[in-house]
């Protein structure tokens, strides 16, 4: 081997991009990285590792900050969705209520998790959507309110958010609701299901038959989801943080290597 495409250990990669080793497995597993083993050993292609920067750069297209490990700028694009869908997912299924990542302007980052029937019906439509994703917006720009509360969405449903926070700075935010605190009985059901009607197009009687499904927290849950989803979105920040120092890191290796070409 001429040195052009030397085979590096996992110490030696470790050492290189100056991250934990548990780091290394980690991005091997979700498949961030590419590597192969001899006689039970990891070794890394220096080439693809270099050729898996440039995609991760291309991918990000984020702009130089001092604030930024590596001049890396805080974006959604910091978030490694795949996990944040994963992550999202466990959450949402442990706890019986829908879950989304939203862009602070309202753009869904993942896919909706465990969501429940009447609001399936709702997200279809192309009225409905929009106004989940203003409420999201509201939600995620309109306040400075940092600790989860419980709040209504447009469609009667109880909801509560978190920020995401990359170095700082608000990048995104995870939202979980699809709930009610008591059973729907009337209480004004009558006329909310008249106006989603109207503004979305889905059958009033349909609507009226999927808000069965919605579930109804008891007040323990209740209590649980704000402060579950404050660690959740805790959780994502230090993931992103992560990712974003990393690919500082990995930034200003490219750019020795490059002098050195």
């Amino acid at each position: 081997m001429d040195g052009t495409d030397a085979l590096l250990t996992a110490r030696q990669l470790q050492d290189l991009l100056q991250v934990e080793r548990i780091t290394i497995y980690r991005m091997l597993k979700d498949g961030r990285l590419q590597g192969f083993k001899v006689g039970g050993q990891w070794r890394f292609s220096r080439q693809a590792i270099e050729r898996w920067l440039q995609e991760q750069q291309a991918s990000l297209e984020v702009t130089a900050s001092p604030r930024a490990s590596g001049g890396m700028h805080p974006s959604p694009e910091s978030l490694p969705i795949s996990c944040i869908q994963a992550i999202q997912g466990i959450f949402a299924e442990a706890m019986g209520v829908g879950t989304i990542a939203t862009a602070l302007n309202g753009t869904p980052l993942t896919t909706i998790s465990n969501p429940c029937k009447f609001c399936d019906m709702i997200l279809r439509t192309e009225g409905g959507w929009r106004r989940c994703v203003d409420s999201w917006q509201v939600a995620a720009a309109g306040s400075k309110e940092t600790s989860p509360r419980i709040a209504m969405c447009h469609a009667g449903l109880n909801y509560v958010w978190a920020r995401i926070i990359v170095l700082g700075e608000s990048v995104a935010a995870i939202h979980a609701g699809q709930f009610l605190s008591q059973s729907p009985g009337d209480h004004g059901w009558s006329e909310r299901i008249a106006e989603l009607s109207a503004s979305t197009g889905v059958d009033a009687d349909r609507l009226r038959g999927a808000l069965a499904s919605v579930p109804v927290l008891k007040q323990g849950k209740q209590e649980q989801v704000p402060r579950l989803l404050r660690r959740v979105a805790e959780t994502f920040s230090e993931i992103g943080e992560e990712r974003l120092n990393l690919l500082g890191r990995l930034q200003r290796i490219a750019e020795i290597t490059e002098l050195r070409a």
